[in-house]
C-alpha cells in the first residue's frame, strides 16, 4: 500500500540527517535564470527576521529510508544549496553548521560516511563549488570548457556573492541563522513513483516549474517504461540532448505539433492528458519508453531542419525561397498549427512538392487570419490536411486539395484600415519577398510600418493641397500608403512634406526592399499613386513566390 508523508519543516531539518536528495534523470538540469536568483536573495535579505518565510512545496519520491528523489522543487533546492555555500565562504572561518547542511561529515567510529546532501547529475562541478570549503571563491575553469550547467552554477554564485558582499559579517550570520531556522517548506512524499507524480499534478512550484513535457519525460523514463537502469540513463541523456539541440521553446512547440499529428482532432485537455489518453494508449501510435523517444529524435531532427536552420530544401532549386518565406512565417504568424502539417508532409514525402505545399498552406493560414477564423475551425482544416497526408500516395494530391480563400486575402489588402489589422506587417513583408529576385536566402525584417502620407498632416503643409480631407480619411491607412522601416521612427520628421520626408527621413530608414524603395522613387505622392500601389499590393499578396 502506498504511504504519503507531509510536513512543514525549516531548512535546518530539511538539510539534516533525515533527508538525502537525488535529482532523478528525468529532471531538467539546473536552469534558474538571473531573475529567479536575484528574487530569491533579495527576498531573503529583505524578509522580517521574526517571521517564517515560506519557500514553497517540495514533492518527493521516497526511494528508501532517508533517501528521496526530487519530483518537484529541484531548482529551489539547488539554488538554496549554492546560496548556503556562498554564505559559508563569505562568513569566513569554519562555519561547520552550514557545511554540515551541505555535506554530511564522516564519523569513523559511528560508521557514518561523508555524503553530499543533494546529489545532482553534474556532480563534479557541484561538489567543487558547493561542497568544498571556499569553493564559491575558487578560480573557475576557462569559459570555453565549461558545461552549460556549470555555467549556471557559477552564474548563481556570482549573483549571490555580489549581494552578500554588501553585508557585514554580523548581517551574514543573521541571514544564515534566519535561513536555517525561519525559512520553511512543505514537503509531500510518496513511496511510489506514480503517487509522487499524482501529487505533483496538484502542487504549484515557485520559479521554473516542471513543465508538462517534463512529466512526459518522467513517464517515458520510468521503470515501468524502461526497466534497465543503464538504458534509462542513455535515453535520459538523449532526451536532454534533443532539447538542448533545438532549444527549450522549440522543443515544447514540437510536442504540440506531435499532439496534432497523432490525435488529428482539437485538444480535449492539456498536453499531458492528450499524450496519456489519446496517443500512448492508441494503436499505430508511439508507445512509452524507447519507442517514443526514438520517434521523438526523428521528429526533432526534422523539426530543426524545417523550422530552426530551415535548410530542409538546401539541395533543391527552392532552397532560397523556402528559407526566406518560412523565416517570415515563423516570425510573424501568431499560431503554429500549420507546422504539424509541414512536419508530417516532410516525414512522408520528403522534399517532393514541399515548396508548393508550403505555398498552399501559407495561403490557407492567411485566409484564416484575414477572416478571423476561430481556433476550432482552423483545427478542422489542419486535421483534414493531416488525414489527407496519411491517406494520399503522393504529396501533389494533398496540395491540390487545399483551396485557400485568395479572394478574401485580396480584399483584406484593399481594406481602408489595413494599417490597423494584425496581419498588415506580414503581408507587407510578403510583398517585399514577392518583389525580390531570391537568388540566395534572405531574412526580411522590419522595425515598424510608416505612413508616407502622414496620419495628421499640418494644416499649412503641401499634403493639404495635394489631398482633400476626405481623401486623407480614405487613403491614409491603405496598404498603398505604407512602407516598412528598418530603423526606428522619428516622430519629429514624420509630418514633413513628401520630397523632404522622402530624402531625409524615409530613404535612410528603408532597407533595400523593392516595394519600399519604389515608394521613395516616386517624384510625387498623390491619391492616384496610393490607389495604384494598393491594387498592385493586393496582387502580390496571393502571387506564388
Amino acid at each position: 500500500m502506498a504511504t504519503l508523508q507531509n510536513d512543514t519543516i525549516n531548512i535546518g531539518r530539511l538539510f539534516g540527517p533525515d533527508f538525502f536528495f537525488s535529482i532523478p534523470n528525468y529532471q531538467r538540469p539546473f536552469s534558474w535564470d538571473k531573475d529567479n536568483l536575484s528574487d530569491l536573495i533579495d527576498d531573503l535579505i529583505a524578509a522580517k527576521r521574526d517571521s517564517d518565510y515560506f519557500l514553497g512545496t517540495l514533492v518527493l519520491h521516497q526511494t528508501s529510508e532517508n533517501n528521496f528523489d526530487v519530483v518537484d522543487g529541484q531548482q529551489r533546492l539547488t539554488a538554496l544549496s549554492i546560496l548556503l555555500a556562498c554564505l559559508r565562504d563569505h562568513i569566513g572561518g569554519n562555519p561547520v553548521e552550514i557545511q554540515e547542511l551541505l555535506m554530511q561529515p564522516e564519523r569513523t567510529f559511528a560508521g557514518i560516511p561523508a555524503r553530499v546532501r543533494l546529489s545532482v547529475r553534474d556532480s563534479a562541478p557541484y561538489h567543487r563549488i558547493v561542497c568544498t570549503h571556499n569553493g564559491t571563491r575558487a578560480a573557475s575553469p576557462a569559459p570555453s570548457i565549461l558545461g552549460s550547467t556549470e555555467r549556471r552554477y557559477l552564474e548563481a554564485t556570482g549573483i549571490f556573492s555580489e549581494k552578500l558582499a554588501e553585508l557585514s559579517v554580523g548581517e551574514l550570520q543573521g541571514l544564515a541563522e534566519f535561513i536555517i531556522r525561519r525559512v520553511v517548506v512543505i514537503y509531500l512524499a510518496a513511496n511510489t513513483f506514480d503517487d509522487a507524480f499524482r501529487l505533483f499534478t496538484v502542487v504549484n512550484d515557485r520559479g521554473k516549474q516542471l513543465r508538462r513535457i517534463d512529466i512526459l519525460k518522467a513517464a517515458n523514463l520510468s521503470p515501468s517504461a524502461i526497466s534497465d537502469p543503464s538504458v534509462r540513463d542513455e535515453y535520459a541523456r538523449k532526451w536532454e540532448d534533443l532539447e538542448e539541440g533545438i532549444g527549450e521553446a522549440e522543443f515544447e512547440s514540437l510536442f504540440h505539433s506531435l499532439r496534432l499529428i497523432y490525435v488529428q482532432e482539437k485538444p480535449e485537455g492539456d498536453l499531458l492528458h492528450e499524450f496519456d489518453t489519446r496517443i500512448f494508449s492508441k494503436p499505430n501510435r508511439p508507445t512509452r519508453g524507447t519507442n517514443f523517444i526514438n520517434t521523438l529524435e526523428t521528429y526533432v531532427n526534422l523539426y530543426e531542419s524545417l523550422f530552426v536552420t530551415r535548410d530542409f530544401m538546401i539541395d533543391t532549386d527552392y532552397h532560397a525561397k523556402y528559407k526566406t518565406l518560412t523565416y517570415s512565417m515563423i516570425s510573424e504568424y501568431r499560431a503554429n498549427e500549420w507546422r504539424a502539417c509541414i512536419l508530417l508532409y516532410a516525414m512522408k514525402y520528403k522534399q517532393a512538392g514541399m515548396y508548393q505545399f508550403l505555398l498552399k498552406l501559407e495561403q490557407m493560414y492567411l485566409g484564416h487570419w484575414v477572416n478571423s477564423i476561430r481556433k476550432d475551425e482552423r483545427y478542422s482544416s489542419y486535421t483534414l490536411i493531416l488525414k489527407s497526408i496519411e491517406s494520399s500516395k503522393f504529396g501533389r494530391a494533398v496540395a491540390e486539395n487545399i483551396e485557400p480563400n485568395t479572394e478574401a486575402i485580396r480584399d483584406a489588402c484593399k481594406n481602408a484600415n489595413f494599417y490597423g489589422t494584425g496581419y498588415a506587417k506580414y503581408l507587407l513583408l510578403r510583398a517585399e519577398i514577392a518583389s525580390t529576385e531570391l537568388d540566395s536566402p534572405r531574412e526580411f525584417t522590419a522595425r515598424s510600418i510608416e505612413h508616407v502620407l502622414p496620419q495628421s498632416p499640418a494644416p499649412d503643409s503641401e499634403w493639404k493641397s495635394t489631398f482633400s480631407q476626405s481623401e486623407i480619411d480614405e487613403l491614409v491607412h491603405n496598404s498603398g500608403n505604407l512602407v516598412l522601416l528598418s530603423r526606428s521612427k522619428n516622430s519629429s520628421a514624420q509630418n514633413k512634406d513628401f520630397e523632404l520626408k522622402r530624402n531625409t527621413y524615409l530613404k535612410p530608414r528603408i532597407s533595400e526592399y523593392p516595394r519600399s524603395l519604389q515608394a521613395v522613387a516616386e517624384t510625387e505622392w498623390t491619391p492616384k499613386v496610393i490607389r495604384e500601389r494598393t491594387k498592385s499590393f493586393a496582387a502580390l499578396a496571393v502571387v506564388d513566390i
